[in-house]
């Protein structure tokens, strides 16, 4: 699976931010059994003290141990500064064997020393894996 990123008036800064969460979500899944799946790069991405971070760490961690998961983010809207800001995303999900799934996320990205951190994130029931 692959991830892509559209890019307009975003700063350079905060797409290469999204379009490396996009990319270790995409590597995070393995079917070596010496190298499990790893969700980990992905949540490194995310605060901790999120609202609905403990919600979202088990539905990625199970959404990548399930299988390949690629996405498309496309940036709706975007505002706010070089320390914080407000953004829309327009995020496909693209998961193997099953419909790609399509939602706008509200996202709130606060910079924590020189990295970006997503700090909220609505639903986080879109990363929610599918039935089986």
């Amino acid at each position: 699976m692959a991830a892509a990123i559209a890019v307009g008036q975003t700063p350079a800064d905060v797409v290469e931010f999204f379009r490396a969460t996009a990319n270790a979500l995409a590597e995070a899944h393995s079917n070596d059994r010496d190298f499990p799946s790893d969700a980990g790069p992905f949540l490194e991405n995310f605060d901790p003290n999120m609202p609905g971070f403990a919600t979202l760490r088990d539905e990625i961690q199970a959404l990548v141990s399930a299988g390949p998961v690629g996405s498309v983010i496309d940036f709706v809207s975007d505002e706010g500064d070089d320390q914080a800001r407000s953004l829309e995303l327009d995020w496909i999900l693209e998961i193997t064997d099953r419909e790609p799934r399509r939602e706008i996320l509200k996202c709130r990205i606060e910079r924590r020393g020189k990295k970006w951190k997503i700090t909220k994130l609505e639903p986080v029931e879109f990363f929610k894996p599918p039935a089986p």
